[in-house]
């Protein structure tokens, strides 16, 4: 079994295949974790950043909040990865994908 502070010093890869096993293990969190020797709030704040694969995706809607402040014929996106992407009104519909698809590979 590795030590704490091994496992917190594991990157992206391996906390992206710690809470796939975590998933499929059928184990709920607090069990796993003690396990593992894992921190729970460590692993819950690694779910949030590689996004909670038991949430699910929704392909074809994001979330649109509308401010007083801009100009209507802007769009204003906030990516859940932190991006923030800023189109003017009638920009096509395939660009705008086209661009969200790339950002949300560089999560």
């Amino acid at each position: 079994m590795k030590t704490k502070i091994a496992i917190l010093r594991q990157g992206h890869d391996k906390w992206h295949e710690i809470v796939s096993e975590q998933d499929a293990s059928g184990l709920s969190v607090s069990a796993y974790c003690r396990q593992q020797g894992i921190n729970e709030k460590t692993f819950y704040n690694w779910r949030k950043k590689l996004g909670n694969p038991l949430e699910p995706k929704l392909k074809n809607f994001i979330q649109v909040k509308a401010t007083k402040n801009e100009p209507v014929n802007v769009l204003k996106i906030q990516t859940p990865g932190g991006y923030c992407l800023e189109v003017l009104s009638g920009t096509e519909k395939s660009y705008v994908q086209s661009i969200l698809e790339v950002l949300a590979g560089l999560r």
